[in-house]
């Protein structure tokens, strides 16, 4: 097993809260990593010091100007000398046995291209609870995931990019990350391999993912339109290159009514209601009509609301 060797890609900008503990449960890996790759994308805080100061032997610190996480990652991958590249963002943290979990997937699954596991989230006060993942199978030794889009459609994301692992030529063929797009660039790279690729999948929990990291973009402003990789999914479904069309269907449903809520919680009714219009929405029938008649009610409320203090 410790022939499989794996480059650790962590993007880093101003984690200085939190780079070192990501970095501690990387070295705490019973199957070591051949190297780890910290691509600093221009932080203005002292984050790139304290991995310099942490003096891990197979860590190499690389810098760009700020550009965004998806092209820290795509620079990561193009420097990693390792057959297959384990990401790791640096809120998160794995558990010491991750990289040997991934590991054995490997050696199980070896026609896969994308390995993962199943996370925990991690609140604010500390407390871990286990993600809402719909898993359809439950084996132990893991299994090959031909139902991405039902499982994902149905609850939580069955990974995150801090339990997934990639083979570095699927990467490539894949197309890496897209560059440049406000929000779900990890969602972009999900779809890509669930339709191109094969993925094999430990229901183990070996990742934590960390809730409530400061300076999130979608909590200061959400998407009033569909984020590209829904519609770039939609097209993929238009062009018969769905397998699963309802389920995915169903998975672009869940995408708009999250940005519904999301505008919801800003009051922003109009654009939750501009988003419900989309009839592809109406795959998620509880939540569709949920948001619509919550949308519609606090629409009016404020209206009148206006309306009385003038």
């Amino acid at each position: 097993m410790n022939t499989i060797q794996f480059t650790v890609v962590i993007p880093l900008y101003n984690k200085s809260e939190c780079i070192v503990r990501a970095l501690q449960s990387v070295h705490a890996q019973h199957h070591q990593a051949a190297e780890i790759i910290v691509v600093d994308d221009g932080s203005t805080d002292d984050s790139p010091q304290k991995v310099i100061d942490l003096g891990l032997p197979n860590l190499r610190l690389v810098r760009q100007t700020n550009q965004g996480v998806s092209a820290a990652r795509n620079k990561g991958v193009k420097a990693a000398s390792s057959d297959y590249v384990a990401f790791l963002d640096a809120d998160d943290t794995w558990s010491p046995f991750f990289l040997a979990r991934m590991a054995e997937l490997v050696q199980r699954f070896p026609q896969a291209g994308l390995f993962a596991s199943r996370y925990q989230k991690v609140l604010d006060n500390g407390e871990y609870i286990d993600a809402k993942i719909a898993l359809t199978n439950w084996a132990p030794e893991g299994y090959e995931m031909d139902n991405y889009f039902e499982v994902a459609a149905n609850g939580d994301l069955p990974f995150t990019m801090s339990s997934l692992v990639v083979d570095k030529t699927t990467f490539n063929q894949l197309g890496g990350f897209p560059v440049g797009e406000w929000m779900g660039e990890d969602q972009s790279f999900y779809v890509q391999a669930a339709l191109k690729s094969r993925i094999a999948y430990s229901p183990a929990i070996e990742s934590f993912y960390f809730l409530g990291a400061p300076g999130s973009a979608c909590d200061k402003a959400p998407p009033t339109q569909l984020c590209p990789f829904a519609e770039r999914l939609l097209s993929a479904i238009k062009n018969g290159e769905v397998a699963h069309t309802a389920m995915a269907h169903k998975y672009v449903a869940t995408h708009i009514c999250d940005l519904a809520k999301r505008n919801i919680k800003h009051r922003l009714y109009g654009q939750a209601l501009q988003l419900l219009a989309n009839p592809v929405a109406r795959a998620k029938p509880l939540h569709w009509s949920a948001y619509l008649m919550l949308s519609v009610c606090r629409s009016t409320l404020s209206r009148v609301s206006f309306g009385l203090i003038r």
